[in-house]
This record gives structure tokens, C-alpha cells and sequence, in this order.
């Protein structure tokens, strides 16, 4: 394969690691083949367990619907694995480098880590921040057909981490969450820029969803103000895998598209919202949806 577990890049004070999953993957497929379904999960958990859901039981029964879905559709994925490696590679590299453009890190030490896997084809992929010896890490399905925009959102949270000093992962509060998520998709916007802002925004399965969100817009931003301050795996998954308090999914990215992109139409730059602290976040998000 084209990624090995030591490749790096490296730009000055800036360190991009990559790692590859793959070749776990072919593995677990060839010994899976022959397999039912309940024995097939069982080895995936035992030889892969990696899927972008929630760490809950809910994520864990929800990761095994995928595999079960997706499964068809790998024989015909297996031979573009090499080329799908390569060109991923690629585009880390170059985004990487256009993210620290973006926030101005120039001779500050910036080390991420992306890990390419293969996915269930839900287009689904996650950051966490440095922790347990780790750099900031982006996990990024490779057969994801819109990599080059969600690696840019990633990679952005990657770098964004490092300059605010985030420590929460899933089940942050949501007003913290909010900031996130909005300022990378803006981020994502500037960096993989001529798209329509759908694709900034929606997921693979979810299209309209854009629509909706401006639709629910004044109900989002009420429904979710009074749960900034409140955090854990079961409020995060309502206002993202959930349905929130209108009965609209992922919420949470509403509520960040439309306030963070308040913050950048009042003058605010990318360098200035990527450095607001993590302790500072909530107060950020609720000045922009009370004012």
C-alpha cells in the first residue's frame, strides 16, 4: 500500500503523521468472506472495530447496521484501495499545509496525525484532540467520495485544537461543540472554496438538509440555547445523530453554520476565532445567538 504507519510529512515547525488502516482491512474482508452476519461482526470487532459513530452502545449497535449494509458493496471497493490511499495521502498533504495558511501558524509548532480506514460508505469521519501521547488525530474513511471537503474540516479541527487548547472530545458541552463544528465548516469553505455551501454542510444521505436548517433556523437557535452549558455523550448524541428540539437532525452544525458565519460577517478572521480559548467557547456562541 501507498501509506505506510511511518509516513510523514514535515514543514518547518509543522508535522503531519499518517497512518493507514487499510491493509487491516483487506485482511478482516478475506477472512470475513464466507462468513454470516453475526459471525462477521464478531471478527470485525475482534480483527477492525473502526467506524466514525458515537462511543455508545448506541454508536456500537449503530456501526454494526453499517457494516451489515455496506458489506455488498466492498467487493467492488477492494481494487481501488491502492489509488484511493495514494491520492488521500496527497490530500492531506496539501490541506494540511493550506489549514495552517488559513489560521496563521507560520513557526508555531503544529503536529497532526491523520488514520485513513475503511469505512461503511456513510461519508462519516472524526477528530479527536492530542491525548494519550497522540497528536491531534483525524480519522478519515478513504472511500469517502467528498474526501477532499471533509478531510479540509478535519484537518482544520486538527490544527484549531492545538491553538485553543482543546481537551474535550465527544460529549464536550454543546455551546463548545457548536463553536467547533461551525468554525470548521467555514474553514472548509475557504479551503476547498466554488462549491455550493451544501457541501460544506450536508452529508452523503441528507441532501435538503441545508434548506431545512435555514428553514428551522429561529427555532434551532432557541431550542438549543438553553442546552450550551450542558454536556455528555447523550446530549451530544440528541443534538447530532438525534433529533434535537425541532425534530431536525444534527442541530448542532445548524446552529454553528449560522452563528460562526454571524462572527466571520462582523469582521472576525479566521486566525482571531481559531485562538479564542476553550474555556471561552459557550460565551462566544451565546453572544452570536442573543445578539
Amino acid at each position: 500500500m501507498s501509506i505506510t504507519a511511518g509516513a510523514v510529512a514535515s514543514s518547518g515547525a509543522h508535522m503531519l503523521d499518517i497512518a493507514s488502516r487499510v491493509t487491516k482491512f483487506e485482511k478482516f474482508y478475506a477472512d470475513a468472506k464466507n462468513l454470516d452476519e453475526a459471525a462477521r461482526w464478531a471478527l470485525w470487532k475482534k480483527e477492525y472495530g473502526i467506524a466514525a459513530v458515537p462511543p455508545t452502545p448506541e454508536g456500537e449497535a449503530l456501526a454494526r447496521k453499517q457494516l451489515d449494509t455496506a458489506w455488498s458493496r466492498y467487493a467492488a471497493l477492494i481494487p481501488r484501495l491502492p489509488t484511493l490511499e495514494k491520492n488521500a495521502e496527497a490530500a492531506a498533504r496539501r490541506l494540511f499545509a493550506g489549514v495552517n495558511v488559513l489560521y496563521a501558524t507560520a513557526g508555531m509548532p503544529i503536529h497532526s496525525r491523520v488514520v485513513f480506514f475503511v469505512g461503511q460508505f456513510d461519508g462519516n469521519e472524526y477528530t479527536v484532540p492530542p491525548m494519550s501521547g497522540q497528536p491531534a488525530t483525524v480519522v478519515m474513511p478513504v472511500e469517502n467520495p467528498a474526501l477532499n471537503v471533509q478531510l479540509a474540516h478535519e484537518l482544520s479541527h486538527s490544527v484549531h485544537f492545538q491553538l485553543a487548547g482543546v481537551k474535550n472530545s465527544f460529549g464536550a458541552p454543546i455551546g463548545e461543540t457548536i463553536f467547533l463544528e461551525g468554525l470548521a465548516m467555514h474553514a472548509n469553505k475557504a479551503l476547498v472554496p466554488s462549491l455550493p455551501n451544501t457541501a460544506y454542510t450536508e452529508l452523503n444521505d441528507e441532501p435538503g438538509w441545508l434548506t431545512r436548517c435555514a428553514s428551522h433556523e429561529p427555532a434551532v437557535m432557541k431550542g438549543i440555547l438553553p442546552y450550551l452549558d450542558k454536556s455528555g455523550p447523550d446530549v451530544a448524541t440528541k443534538f447530532t445523530f438525534g433529533r434535537g428540539t425541532t425534530g431536525m437532525d444534527r442541530e448542532l452544525y445548524c446552529a454553528g453554520w449560522f452563528a460562526v458565519g454571524k462572527m466571520l460577517a462582523a469582521g472576525k478572521t479566521f486566525p482571531q476565532l481559531a485562538r479564542i480559548p476553550e474555556g471561552k467557547m459557550i460565551e462566544t456562541v451565546r453572544a452570536a445567538m442573543t445578539d
